[in-house]
């Protein structure tokens, strides 16, 4: 969150600097008082949001409902469902709901503009949240494509509004056209590895995939009921496309990370097929019902946000964008709170005024706190480098970064049991050939920018692996560093499957000597760091004493040992 509001506020670059699912427009979901333009701009996209939401769903309503009781349930319905979401989703919500209005309705009510202004937000979401809004552009494909009229009109309109809200929406945020490319392919990237690398499961968890299999079981009822019954194929073909890619991307969202955190997404993004065919209901209690049922799955809790509570949300926003000394107060107070959590010593904060910083693993917010100059490797949160392609950007960053760079480092774990030392393996080897350090206590360690004192790696050995059975690591000599690098056979049939519904219901894990470490399958041909030497110089709270004297794999395949030496 930090990270997303500092960016706009610094103008660092999206593409060479900062490669996240999120982009330049990302703060609007989780706006912070940083910045009075961060908070206006996420006011406004909210208040917009809300007010296209709820036309659009009492648009829908109010053909089963007489109209106040149709408005009545509508505001009920918006207020249940965009509690503790992040506004972006709402408005995939919305966007997908009205082409599946424009492809369904009699060809004398369409609102022909609609193709248009899907693909506007389309192209707005993308620059949001990266996943949404490559969702929503596909379902902008297929509502000027299949449109039931004008076709080439309504494509030529689509993508004209397409490609001016994206132009203008990156330079709005400062950035520059040619940065976008490599924005683009470095989202990819860690939107494909992200399913595989943090899927988790909470349990229990039997009943939340139940009432998944029952909202997909529904939606697939109506789509074929939907289909025997119209004649236009077209407008059939739209709303399927459109219904599975909501449908898609809430399994992805909700559980990814199975729990109750996540999973409501979900039923969000099925949303739009349970709204849109109450109108079509033979029996309208039944659908209503099962309307009523994905709403209030789809929120964390079931009442409405209390007044009160919204007042004082309001009121706190209006106040910190009006009165600049009580937004002062505010943030001087959020400084004070997170320097006594990082407890950045007076030597160490010193050691960094001034110079460029990166922090490692995830606490971007310290160079806020202590007024530093940000200047992190793209991924900025090293664990969301996920594949090999963003371990070697991050590390080329660090590599190449100005003769100063400095690189603070936190002793801490690395999240859902993953090494710290393995969280990327090549970023983690580039900091040991680049970096010395310069300073440490037992909380930080201080890197600075160095001459590269490694050696290429040299193999020592290649072993067939078997899944479960441990394997003695190879010696090294006093000044080496023991890399490994795993490469997976076939993998098992839940891998597989996993792999089709992009979700890991398997994940890859690696027993260094008697502790067990995820490993994301995109990294794990590391090269994994299995021993540091002392020559090293790394403190031992951070690694420095790190030799694992077996390593058992969870998969069968081949594992490489290489050496490299320490030059100086």
């Amino acid at each position: 969150m930090v990270a997303l509001n500092v960016a706009r506020q610094e103008h660092l670059r999206f593409g060479s600097q900062v490669v996240f699912t999120y982009g330049p427009w990302g703060f609007l979901d989780y706006p912070l008082g940083v910045s009075t333009f961060n908070l206006v701009a996420a006011a406004v996209f909210g208040i917009l949001t809300i007010t296209a939401t709820w036309l659009v769903f009492d648009g829908v309503l109010k053909r089963v409902l007489p109209e106040p009781w149709a408005a009545a349930a509508t505001t009920l319905l918006v207020a249940l469902a965009s509690q503790v979401v992040t506004i972006s989703s709402v408005l995939l919500v919305a966007a997908a709901l009205a082409a599946m209005e424009f492809l369904g309705t009699p060809v004398a009510g369409r609102r022909w503009w609609l193709p248009a202004s899907v693909s506007g937000c389309a192209a707005f979401l993308l620059q949001v949240k990266f996943s949404e809004g490559v969702i929503l552009t596909g379902i902008a494909i297929a509502c000027a494509v299949l449109a039931p009229a004008a076709r080439l009109r309504r494509s030529a309109e689509a993508a004209g509004s397409y490609l001016l809200v994206t132009g203008c929406a990156w330079l709005a945020a400062g950035q520059s056209l040619a940065e976008l490319p490599t924005w683009l392919r470095g989202a990819t990237e860690v939107a494909q590895g992200y399913t595989e690398a943090m899927s988790l499961e909470g349990k229990p968890n039997v009943v939340g995939y139940l009432l998944i299999a029952a909202v997909i079981g529904i939606s697939a009822a109506y789509l074929v009921a939907m289909a025997r019954s119209r004649p236009d194929r077209r407008a059939v073909a739209g709303v399927v496309i459109t219904v599975c890619l909501m449908l898609f991307l809430g399994f992805r969202e909700g559980t990814g990370r199975h729990g109750p955190g996540h999973q409501h997404y979900f039923f969000l993004f099925a949303l739009p097929a349970a709204a849109w065919f109450l109108p079509s209901a033979r029996s309208v209690a039944l659908r209503s019902a099962a309307l009523v049922g994905t709403v209030l799955l789809s929120t964390v809790h079931w009442l409405p946000t209390e007044p009160q509570v919204a007042l004082g949300q309001w009121g706190t926003m209006l106040q910190t964008v009006l009165d600049g000394q009580f937004r002062g107060t505010e943030l001087a107070r959020a400084r004070t709170r997170a320097q006594r959590v990082y407890r950045l010593s007076p030597e160490l904060k010193a050691a960094v005024e001034g110079v460029p910083v990166a922090v490692d693993p995830t606490e971007v917010t310290l160079p806020w706190a202590y007024g530093l100059e940000w200047n992190p490797a793209p991924a900025f949160q090293s664990y969301f480098a996920y594949t090999a392609r963003l371990d070697r950007r991050n590390a080329q960053a660090i590599t190449d970064g100005p003769a100063d760079q400095a690189i603070l480092r936190d002793a801490t774990r690395a999240i859902d049991g993953r090494n710290i030392l393995w969280d990327p393996p090549r970023y983690l080897l580039a900091e040991l050939c680049g970096y010395r350090v310069a300073a440490s206590d037992q909380h930080w360690m201080l890197l600075r920018k160095s001459s590269d004192r490694c050696s290429e790696a040299v193999t020592v050995s290649t072993e067939r692996v078997e899944a479960g059975r441990p394997l003695t690591v190879p010696s090294a000599g006093p000044d080496q560093i023991l890399v490994v690098s795993f490469t997976e056979r076939a993998g098992s049939p839940a891998v597989r499957i996993g792999r089709v519904l992009d979700k890991s219901f398997h994940p890859l894990t690696v027993t260094a000597g008697t502790t067990r470490f995820r490993v994301p399958r995109g990294l794990a041909d590391g090269p994994l760091l299995v021993r540091m030497p002392a020559a090293a110089g790394w403190p031992a709270a951070f690694g420095g004493a790190t030799a694992y004297p077996s390593l058992t794999f969870s998969e069968a395949g081949t594992a490489r040992f290489s050496v490299i030496s320490l030059t100086g």
